[in-house]
C-alpha cells in the first residue's frame, strides 16, 4: 500500500531530477505556503503543496505534469475535487460560528473530516456507497448518513455546504431548494463549467446573494473553483 510520506519521498527525487529555478515552483515555503495546525492531520494538502505550481497571478497546483509520482487524477478521487486548504478550513470556522455544518453529496466526506478536526459540528449526507461512487477510490474518511439531496430540508439551523456538485445532474438544485436555512457554502465553478446544472445555478442567482469568498482558496490549475458564501436574499419562497 502507498502511503503519504512515501509518495512525498516520490515527489522529492522528480524535484531533483529538475535542478535549477524549477525547484522553486512549489507552494511549500513560498509567501503562499500555508501550514497546517498541530494535530490536524491533512494528507491532500501536505501532498498539494510539494507539488510544481504556478505561483505568480494566483497560485494553481499543477497535477498534470510529466512523470509527477501522484497527481490530479489520482488525488481528486482519493481525497476530494476542490483542495482543502487549511486557510479555507479557518476561513469556514470563522463564517460558521457555531451553528454547525450540514454537507449534501460528501463523496469521500473528506472536507467533512478536515471541519470536524477544526472543531465544527458536520452532519455530512452522500447517498452512493463508497464501493459504487465513481467520484472516489471507495476510501471514507468521515462517518455518514446515506441520503440524498432532500435531507438539507431537516437542517435550517445549519450551513449548507456544496462542494464541486456533480456536473449536469439535478441534485445539487434539488438541495438548494430543499434547504430552509439562510447561509450556502459552494465550492466549485461558475455556470457553464464542470460542476452542477444550470437550474442551480439560476437558483442561486435568483435567490442568493454572495457575501464573500475565501482568500486561501487554491485550486488545480486547469480546473479552478472557488469557495463562496452566499446569504438568502429574504424569506424563503418556494424557489
Amino acid at each position: 500500500m502507498v502511503t503519504v510520506p512515501a509518495e512525498l519521498a516520490e515527489i522529492r527525487e522528480w524535484w531533483a531530477r529538475r535542478p535549477g529555478d524549477e525547484r522553486r515552483r512549489r507552494i511549500a515555503g513560498s509567501a503562499y505556503d500555508q501550514l497546517t495546525p498541530p494535530g490536524v492531520d491533512n494528507p491532500y494538502w501536505e501532498l498539494v503543496r510539494q507539488l510544481p505550481s504556478v505561483l505568480d497571478a494566483g497560485v494553481r497546483p499543477d497535477g498534470f505534469a510529466r512523470e509527477l509520482p501522484v497527481g490530479h487524477h489520482v488525488l481528486t478521487k482519493r481525497y476530494a475535487w476542490a483542495i482543502p486548504s487549511p486557510g479555507d478550513i479557518d476561513w469556514l470556522t470563522r463564517l460558521i460560528g457555531d451553528r454547525g455544518l450540514v454537507e449534501i453529496g460528501a463523496g469521500s466526506g473528506y472536507w467533512a473530516w478536515q471541519a470536524r478536526q477544526a472543531g465544527i459540528d458536520v452532519i455530512a449526507y452522500e447517498p452512493a456507497d463508497p464501493s459504487a461512487n465513481p467520484y472516489t477510490d471507495g476510501t471514507e474518511y468521515s462517518p455518514m448518513l446515506r441520503d440524498g439531496h432532500s435531507a438539507a430540508r431537516h437542517h435550517p439551523e445549519r450551513v449548507l455546504l456544496l462542494c464541486w456538485p456533480s456536473h449536469n445532474v439535478p441534485w445539487a438544485a434539488g438541495a438548494l431548494r430543499a434547504y430552509p436555512g439562510d447561509l450556502l457554502v459552494y465550492i466549485g465553478q461558475e455556470q457553464g463549467g464542470n460542476c452542477a446544472d444550470d437550474d442551480f445555478f439560476q437558483l442561486l442567482h435568483r435567490a442568493w446573494i454572495p457575501i464573500g469568498s475565501s482568500p486561501h482558496h487554491i485550486s488545480w490549475r486547469h480546473t479552478g473553483s472557488t469557495m463562496t458564501a452566499y446569504r438568502r436574499r429574504g424569506p424563503r419562497s418556494g424557489g
